[in-house]
């Protein structure tokens, strides 16, 4: 375990990491201006889109009393497709919006390509997140829906509840995978790019790496109910691991995108409330415990797997030598 763990403390994603990273001045700078800039960017593009949006459908001819209820209908992704896709489209490009303009600072203050915080390779490994995608959909899709299924008090799933017509289901269907990827991605680059190699500037201990990221991560998200935090703070840490092993958050980016969708296909559609608490059960405890295991495990399988390493391009990255060794094997 000692030396497998330590190939993340070796990791090519954050071998570069110099005294610019670890500069307070430049840190700081990052943090006021990427988060102002970014935040003033993404509240003027959510709202043009959004009154973009009721403007296009009509909502703004009626009684101005009634407007603010319209735009609120407009957004409400609990009852029509519309309004969820509308609401998954303002979320995806609004936080697309915030990371490329907080990343475009933070590369400018460390001297750094934008794509540092990407990924090591030459060019973003679009193979890799489309396998963190399809494996990660592979093998928690099916739980989530035989739980569903024997569930008796479980409600429809959103993909046949907001829309009856086969068309309107895959159409939303195809927007849920297109908009969520978009989201994970900005997620990804903010928390397992800029802040993974801030946080590597000052120390390479991954235990503590993916605690520190997972605590932040879950944090972000503003729901502080035992099981809801926990469960973010462990997926927050296994993106961690997927990014250090790997050397971009492509495969993360795919399997935090994964999860998104399954929750807005299968359980809940995309909602601005947050969920009611169940309470950190023991059940809560095992499916956190399997979430973990099973990212680590495919992105071992990944990184091992010769077939694998050669078509997601994670063979373009220098390997750990542990790492490197124990593919020889494979």
């Amino acid at each position: 375990m000692g030396a497998w763990m330590s190939g993340l403390s070796e990791s090519a994603f954050i071998a570069d990491l110099g005294p610019r990273e670890r500069s307070a001045w430049r840190f700081l700078a990052t943090l006021l201006v990427g988060l102002v800039g970014g935040a003033l960017a993404a509240l003027v593009v959510g709202v043009v889109m959004v009154f973009a949006a009721a403007f296009a459908t009509g909502l703004f001819n009626a009684d101005p009393t009634v407007v603010r209820h319209n735009i609120n209908t407009l957004l409400d992704g609990q009852t029509s497709s519309t309004g969820a896709i509308l609401l998954m489209t303002v979320t995806a490009i609004t936080n697309g919006t915030l990371a490329v303009a907080f990343v475009g600072f933070a590369a400018l203050f460390a001297d750094r390509q934008a794509q540092s915080y990407v990924t090591v390779a030459p060019q973003i490994r679009w193979s890799l997140l489309a396998w963190g995608l399809i494996a990660s959909g592979l093998v928690l899709g099916p739980i989530v829906w035989l739980g569903q299924a024997f569930d008796p008090h479980a409600p429809p799933p959103p993909l046949f509840s907001l829309n009856h017509t086969l068309q309107g289901q895959i159409g939303y269907a195809v927007a849920s995978i297109v908009l969520l990827v978009l989201a994970a991605a900005a997620e990804e680059v903010l928390f397992r790019g800029w802040l993974l190699r801030q946080s590597a500037a000052v120390t390479r201990n991954p235990f503590v790496l993916m605690a520190i990221n997972g605590v932040l991560f879950s944090a972000v998200h503003g729901e502080f109910a035992p099981d809801a935090f926990l469960t973010r703070a462990v997926m927050g840490a296994g993106f961690v691991y997927m990014t250090l092993r790997t050397g971009g958050i492509e495969f993360s980016t795919g399997a935090h995108a994964a999860n998104n969708i399954i929750i807005v296909l299968l359980l809940e559609p995309l909602s601005l409330k947050s969920a009611p608490s169940t309470g950190l059960s023991a059940d809560a405890l095992l499916q956190d415990a399997f979430l973990l295991l099973s990212y680590l495990a495919l992105t071992e399988l990944t990184v091992r797997f010769r077939p694998l390493r050669r078509w997601t391009g994670v063979d373009q990255v220098p390997l750990p030598e542990a790492t490197a060794a124990a593919a020889q094997f494979s």
